[in-house]
């Protein structure tokens, strides 16, 4: 019976994880389309997403703005993700990868922190509806 509780709990992580995961292969593709390297994909930002979309969904709010004050570089910092380059999207709703690509592409903003071409790292999260996206590039990199 804990066997079987594991795996599903395992099942569950990687359904998470797939949608998570498109989203870094197809903002890729949206670089690539531009002339842009691709990103590699940060665990360490992918936790700093993570934390973020799970502080915005457990206390009721939608920013850019941690619920302690912090800023997304401040998160990173925490994380241990030394930068010369962040960004950060967010975005709420959007029920699959593509739909938030959608929002976030047709957004001048949104669309311009991807397409920043000093830019070497991603880390995408999903917390029930909520998306939020961490872009970087580590110290010395830039």
């Amino acid at each position: 019976m804990r066997v079987m509780a594991v795996f599903l709990v395992f099942i569950a992580s990687l359904a998470r994880a797939e949608p998570v995961r498109e989203v870094a292969q197809l903002t890729n593709r949206f670089r690539a389309a531009q002339g842009l390297a691709p990103l590699s994909v940060s665990l360490v930002l992918e936790a700093v997403a993570d934390a973020h979309g799970r502080d915005m969904a457990r206390k009721g709010f939608f920013s850019h703005t941690g619920s302690d004050g912090s800023s997304v570089g401040r998160r990173a910092k925490r994380q241990g993700y030394r930068y010369c380059l962040i960004a950060e999207n967010i975005a709420k709703g959007q029920r699959t990868s593509a739909e938030v690509m959608k929002t976030w592409t047709a957004s001048r903003g949104h669309r311009s922190n991807m397409l920043q071409a000093k830019l070497r790292d991603i880390g995408v999260a999903r917390v029930g509806n909520i998306w939020v996206m961490v872009l970087g590039t580590r110290m010395g990199g830039c």
